[in-house]
């Protein structure tokens, strides 16, 4: 149980800046070409998705570490 806690904590983490800095990208980029409306809003939102997605596959990478790094080892 220990080991999700510490994954999701990781997670939580990577989410911030990543979707901080993917948001702020695409909005730079959107705001630079004068996209305005339902094309800004829609490509927000499927950035948004990416970070999510990329999010849940860290999930999973750190959860595979956690549980490994917690499991005593044999000598």
């Amino acid at each position: 149980m220990f080991a999700v806690i510490k994954a999701i904590a990781a997670t939580i983490l990577i989410a911030e800046v990543a979707g901080a800095f993917a948001l702020s990208l695409v909005t730079l980029v959107l705001f630079t070409l004068h996209v305005h409306g339902l094309i800004f809003w829609g490509l927000e939102a499927i950035t948004a998705c990416l970070v999510i997605y990329g999010c849940a596959l860290f999930f999973r990478s750190a959860l595979a570490y956690e549980r490994t790094a917690s499991r005593p080892t044999e000598d």
